[in-house]
């Protein structure tokens, strides 16, 4: 591949890129203002992963939620206080290392969780329900490839996969 070719691609993945980083930045903020009011206060964009992180009924260490919602940990002390304060969570300690503390949803916390799933929910329905399933299909596998490719470059590894 020559050498004006390859750097035309790659401006042309980075236009992409940046689009569907724009695309998904402005889908994110649509549901951010639609869980507005499911919290009785202002979510913002971190406290709002943060709550979505919790996929199952247990605790999460905060390295774990940090994990989960791409936030940064001094980022999610904060969230986390807040949350706290406003009875969503409860920090518990580890019942095998003391030192740890745990983080879990409180049956209000639950209930609000819920909430932003199901607004969560409609968004998506409202976003992609224009699409037949043939066409939601050809999304998904598209997502799964990008996704999939995505990881790879991100890891270094550059191996090619089998379908090239």
């Amino acid at each position: 591949m020559g050498i004006k070719r390859q750097l035309g691609d790659l401006a042309e993945i980075e236009m992409h890129l940046i689009e569907i980083r724009n695309l998904f930045s402005g889908l994110f903020q649509n549901m951010v203002m639609s869980s507005k009011g499911l919290m009785g206060f202002q979510v913002n964009n971190s406290q709002l992963k943060a709550m979505a992180a919790f996929h199952e009924d247990r605790q999460y260490s905060m390295g774990e939620l940090c994990r989960i919602a791409n936030v940064k940990m001094p980022s999610m002390t904060e969230v986390v206080d807040r949350l706290e304060a406003e009875g969503f969570v409860e920090r518990v300690r580890d019942t095998d290392d003391r030192r740890v503390v745990k983080v879990q949803l409180t049956d209000s916390g639950k209930k609000a969780h819920d909430g932003i799933l199901q607004t969560r929910d409609q968004e998506l329905k409202n976003i992609f329900g224009c699409l037949d399933d043939k066409e939601r299909g050809k999304l998904l596998k598209a997502l799964r490839t990008v996704s999939s490719t995505m990881h790879r470059v991100a890891d270094g590894n550059t191996t090619q996969g089998d379908d090239e």
